[in-house]
């Protein structure tokens, strides 16, 4: 909430997903998703966020907790603020970030030193939300195809487009989670 009006937590462009700029169903209007995809780093001291449509940020936790602590410290966590060298989708954080492109069907890694490579493009790869590391070195992926269902307009005016069942991916990455992480 300290960050709540600031500009890094706030999406600048619609969402998109399948090379499509996604609709309100209800509306019609574009829709832009606020920021969504939270993260903390496994040593506990980074916070990293963005929009849905991008845009990273990251902030360190200890400024977060000084202003949980000090109301009056609140109004200066946002010269915290660090823009963080991805425009991506969603992610997860574990060494390394991996991320997913709604619009390639694809999932890459972001090193720390700011470099990305693909680790699986799959057309079945859609919408991927919610990834997890599991300790056999494992990357859950939910393909819960959200941007086909009834609350965006489709392309072409389409009914919805979800195919069922829903699946679940994993795939090997040599990574574990963190020691912190509630896995």
């Amino acid at each position: 909430m300290v960050l709540k009006r600031h500009s890094s937590v706030v999406a600048q462009i619609p969402l998109s997903a399948d090379g499509h700029l996604l609709r309100d169903s209800s509306t019609g209007e574009f829709e832009y998703i606020h920021a969504d995809q939270l993260e903390v780093s496994p040593d506990g001291k980074w916070f990293y966020y963005q929009p849905g449509s991008g845009n990273m940020s990251r902030i360190e936790t200890k400024y977060l907790h000084k202003a949980q602590h000090d109301s009056s410290f609140v109004e200066k966590v946002p010269e915290h603020v660090e823009p963080f060298p991805r425009n991506s989708k969603y992610w997860r954080n574990c060494h390394r970030l991996q991320w997913h492109d709604g619009d390639r069907q694809e999932i890459r890694i972001l090193a720390p030193d700011g470099g990305n490579t693909l680790l699986v493009r799959d057309r079945r790869l859609l919408w991927i939300d919610a990834m997890w590391l599991d300790h056999q070195q494992r990357l859950w992926m939910c393909a819960s195809q959200l941007n086909h269902g009834d609350r965006f307009v489709q392309p072409g005016n389409k009914s919805i487009t979800i195919h069922k069942p829903i699946y679940v991916y994993t795939i090997d990455v040599g990574e574990s989670p963190s020691a912190l992480d509630h896995a």
